[in-house]
């Protein structure tokens, strides 16, 4: 049976009630949270007697499809179709838990010569600024072993220290997990000119305000999470943001269980360098790696 063999047969058991201040959807909602309720009641009872409830697995399955049954009864008063619920359902839950390889992400600008090296060495350095602020700059490490500046040296920007000024770290994660960093792109000089429609709609000022956004937002709840120091996971809310802030860039095709990845490991080389007040970082994006090196 079809999930809409099963809604077309669920309808013509619908029942209409003689209360005039209920509709008769609005009852299939509550009729929904009781059900529910009566499938807690079933683990209860097997918490309860153990073993003893032997006809646990048939009292689940006549519970939950009572849940299904409600489930269709509400799709059905909008019209909804219980096989397009299942498909959406099976998207969003394997977009955010379907363990995926971050080597499974093309290389975005595998065919442009603007395009990042496969392997490269950043060096964190912090040091007292104007004003005696703290500051980090960054330089990189060139194919011929030269250094170059990366950006100009950051501060915290804050009224309050804290360590924001580390943050490019994250940009570097972006650039090494996901092949994406239209900030880092801007800073190497390797925005794709080679591709005006590419250039305009992925590596100009607003990819790079997006780009920028994610990293604060992340931070900003990491810091009400103990910087992720514990962390494997993140809240599914926190990724579902994340995902629209980029919802129309290229890397809107890495999925939330990649991004909860780059964001955790980005965190962990973050703590090795805040440790160690700067230091050098291992960056490839051809092995989707970063690497704090000391």
């Amino acid at each position: 049976m079809t999930f809409t063999d099963y809604q077309i047969q669920a309808t013509q058991t619908q029942q209409t009630y003689n209360s005039e201040d209920k509709t008769n959807f609005f009852l299939g909602y509550l009729g929904l949270a009781g059900e529910a309720g009566s499938v807690l009641t079933t683990l209860k009872k097997l918490l309860r007697d153990g073993e003893g409830f032997g006809t646990f697995k048939d009292r689940l399955s006549e519970e939950l499809g009572d849940v299904l049954w409600y489930v269709s009864s509400i799709a059905s008063h909008y019209n909804i179709n219980l096989e397009d619920i299942a498909q959406l359902n099976l998207m969003k839950t394997q977009d955010r838990f379907l363990e995926t390889s971050l080597e499974s992400i093309p290389r975005f600008d595998e065919s442009y010569p603007e395009k990042f090296p496969d392997e490269f060495v950043v060096i964190f350095k912090e040091d007292f600024g104007p004003n005696d602020l703290l500051t980090v700059s960054m330089e990189w490490q060139t194919g011929e072993g030269e250094l170059q500046p990366l950006g100009d040296p950051l501060t915290d920007n804050s009224r309050f220290p804290n360590n924001y000024r580390y943050h490019d770290v994250f940009h570097l994660g972006h650039v090494a997990f996901l092949g994406w960093s239209p900030v880092i792109r801007d800073l190497m000089k390797l925005k794709r000119k080679s591709d005006i429609e590419t250039l305009d709609g992925e590596d100009r000022g607003r990819p790079q305000v997006a780009e920028e956004a994610v990293t604060l937002f992340v931070y900003n709840y990491a810091r009400g999470n103990k910087m992720l120091k514990e962390s494997d996971r993140l809240d599914t809310e926190l990724l579902n943001t994340v995902k629209q802030l980029v919802y129309d860039l290229e890397v809107s095709k890495v999925t939330a269980f990649q991004w909860e990845t780059a964001i955790v490991q980005s965190y962990k080389v973050y703590h090795l360098i805040l440790e160690n007040r700067g230091g050098k970082v291992l960056v490839s994006p051809k092995n989707r790696k970063l690497e704090y090196l000391g």
